[in-house]
């Protein structure tokens, strides 16, 4: 039996020079993050996952990305979460998780 811990979240944007999947802030919630993925046409591209204002991880991909967090990140209490990738004229961002 799964046993569940919260409610999930999916978020999803596209963009051309970036791409910013936000998860909106909510008074007394806290977001745990599961999975990112994110994809680009640029080399070198980054990606940076923000808590609030304050980037609480980075990669660097020059196609796409995919990764499971083994220990989720936490959020701040009611603060959003995000994840941005940069690209020349076509990206995408996804993050996904738990809300408490």
């Amino acid at each position: 039996m799964i046993k569940d811990y919260g409610k999930r979240f999916y978020v999803t944007a596209t963009g051309t020079t970036s791409a910013t999947a936000t998860k909106a802030a909510t008074s007394g919630v806290v977001y745990y993050i599961t999975d990112i993925s994110a994809s680009s046409d640029k080399a070198g591209a980054v990606i940076s996952v923000k808590d609030g204002t304050t980037k609480i991880w980075e990669a660097i991909t020059n196609t796409s990305y995919n990764h499971s967090f083994a220990t989720p990140l936490a959020g701040t209490k009611g603060a959003l979460v995000s994840i941005t990738i940069d690209g020349t004229a076509a990206c995408k961002a996804n993050i996904a998780g738990i809300s408490i």
